[in-house]
């Protein structure tokens, strides 16, 4: 993700992301970060109104991971680990270029024309067609 995107989303969400180490995905996933660290914070600031407040939450790592994307975080509570785990099944329908509907990848073209394995990606079909990805 670039530098602007990552740093609307610390500016944003300056709690969430106290102890996160990087945050390395593509641009087009970054509607769906920030719709997740939305339902994040509102959860988070609901919690913190009862005796029971969830003020040790944050982001560890976000990053993809054979296609799909991975969030990791310190205290979550259950209904954070679903909203992460909505998010990551998500993320493998977006192209994480583009931010347009996408599907994985796993196979490149290679030089003699033939499909040959590649790096997992979820990319559209213009995206894949780019980076020289089966379509």
């Amino acid at each position: 993700m670039n530098q602007d995107l990552k740093n609307k989303l610390i500016l944003t969400y300056p709690e969430q992301f106290k102890n996160c180490e990087w945050i390395e995905c593509g641009d087009g996933w970054y509607d769906l970060l920030n719709s997740l660290c939305y339902a994040v914070q509102s959860h988070l600031n609901q919690r913190n109104k009862t005796e029971d407040p969830l003020d040790h939450f944050c982001w560890s790592q976000i990053k993809e991971k054979f296609g799909g994307l991975r969030a990791y975080s310190y205290g979550a509570d259950s209904y954070i680990r679903g909203l992460i785990t909505m998010a990551e099944s998500m993320s493998y329908e977006i192209c994480e270029n583009s931010g347009e509907k996408g599907k994985l990848r796993k196979q490149r073209i290679g030089d003699n024309g033939q499909p040959v394995p590649a790096w997992i990606r979820t990319l559209s079909d213009s995206e894949a067609q780019k980076e020289g990805y089966v379509l």
